[in-house]
């Protein structure tokens, strides 16, 4: 009887993949959830993603504020790959599951970044709803396939 159930559900699987590889997402994001911190101190993390992006004025990066004081991203030619948001009890970090692909270089931001805060355990991150990425968005993000050369940043 299982198997049944299996063999009709792969053919949405096909096609899951199939509509995924024809026409992208936009990336899942890799969530973590840290303490909150001071006014100050998210400003000093915002200029510091600030001069990241400064300092490859020729590589496809962006810097977007949307809200002051609260969240900001940093995009690889018009798709977030790095997130940082100020919440009512912590502080969430978010990169795009293919961000070793599409902006490789970003990986060092979020080192930069992380290595400052101080990361919710386990279990306050799930009682803070933070969440994490289902084994089927990473399998999903692994089937795409790998993302063009004029879709990545970093790369001179």
């Amino acid at each position: 009887m299982a198997w049944w159930r299996w063999a009709a559900n792969a053919p949405c699987l096909v096609v899951v993949v199939a509509a995924q590889a024809q026409w992208p997402a936009p990336p899942v994001p890799s969530p973590v959830a840290f303490e909150s911190i001071t006014d100050n101190r998210f400003s000093q993390l915002r200029r510091q993603a600030m001069q990241f992006v400064a300092s490859r004025p020729r590589q496809g990066f962006q810097f977007v504020e949307r809200h002051r004081d609260a969240e900001f991203q940093v995009h690889c030619r018009g798709i977030p790959v790095l997130w940082l948001e100020r919440r009512s009890k912590h502080l969430l970090l978010q990169v795009s599951l293919d961000a070793d692909q599409r902006a490789p270089v970003v990986l060092q931001l979020r080192a930069i970044l992380q290595w400052q805060l101080e990361p919710l355990d386990h279990l306050e991150q799930v009682l803070a709803g933070v969440p994490e990425p289902v084994l089927m968005d990473r399998m999903l993000q692994v089937l795409a396939g790998q993302v063009p050369d004029g879709a990545r940043c970093g790369v001179l």
